[in-house]
């Protein structure tokens, strides 16, 4: 393996999304559903991006790097979801402060990605399936 190619340090760093989102389940989860099913290539323009990729600028994730946290059923404070999250704790504060800033205090949803799957430069989006994305972290 050519570890040039891989950035080892961005294995442990963190993408994270937290917010609002009360649609029905399956309608949340179809958001980051991936076409396995397609007769068309990734790169084929017919092939159908899910709608996480599409709002990221990708064709396609890797599922081993993302984590969908369970929603809540009612809102809850973000120290109540950042347990359940790939971010060092370390980092708690950080996300805290981001979150008061984007008038984000209170969330039902969150996920998550390992920059070692994706690179996102910046935010393409205010909202991925009503949730915000916060930024970028030091993982566990």
């Amino acid at each position: 393996m050519d570890l040039d190619k891989y950035d080892i340090e961005r294995y442990n760093k963190v993408h994270l999304w937290l917010g609002v989102n009360f649609k029905p389940q399956d309608e949340y989860l179809e958001y980051f559903e991936i076409d396995y099913s397609s007769q068309y290539e990734i790169d084929d323009q017919r092939y159908r991006v899910c709608r996480f990729c599409a709002d990221i600028g990708e064709r396609w994730y890797d599922e081993d790097f993302i984590g969908i946290i369970r929603r809540e059923d009612h809102l809850v404070s973000i120290d109540q979801m950042l347990p359940n999250s790939a971010i060092d704790a370390s980092e708690w504060d950080r996300v805290k402060a981001i979150c008061a800033g984007l008038g984000v205090v209170k969330v039902n949803a969150m996920f998550w990605y390992s920059d070692g799957g994706i690179q996102l430069r910046v935010p393409l989006k205010e909202s991925y399936n009503g949730l915000h994305y916060i930024g970028l972290f030091e993982g566990e």
